[in-house]
């Protein structure tokens, strides 16, 4: 019994390091103050993201209610270790880039 508890524990620090890791690759892709993007979703695609060519495994961190991004929201494809591995729209990086405020 006391095996399946640390079995368990430390199945639950990995999830969660592995959902940390996705929340800061998007935050890093995002920038500090996302207010146009509305709230964030986020979910693990077990069965893979269609969306993707290979179908991996990954975060889905959604933005369902994002303005200026499209239609549909903005989406964030971040692997189990933290890799970014796309965005929908494609260019998300540029049209976020291109909203921000230019500083003086």
């Amino acid at each position: 019994m006391r095996a399946l508890f640390l079995l368990l524990v430390i199945a639950a620090a990995l999830a969660g390091a592995s959902y940390a890791g996705a929340r800061f690759t998007a935050g890093r892709l995002v920038g500090p103050d996302p207010t146009t993007l509305g709230p964030l979703s986020a979910r693990f695609a077990f069965t893979g993201v269609p969306e993707l060519p290979s179908q991996p495994r990954a975060w889905i961190l959604a933005y369902p209610g994002a303005t200026g991004v499209g239609k549909g929201g903005a989406e964030i494809y971040v692997s189990p270790t933290g890799e970014l591995l796309g965005t929908k729209p494609a260019d998300l990086a540029r049209r976020l880039e291109a909203q921000r405020p230019v500083e003086p």
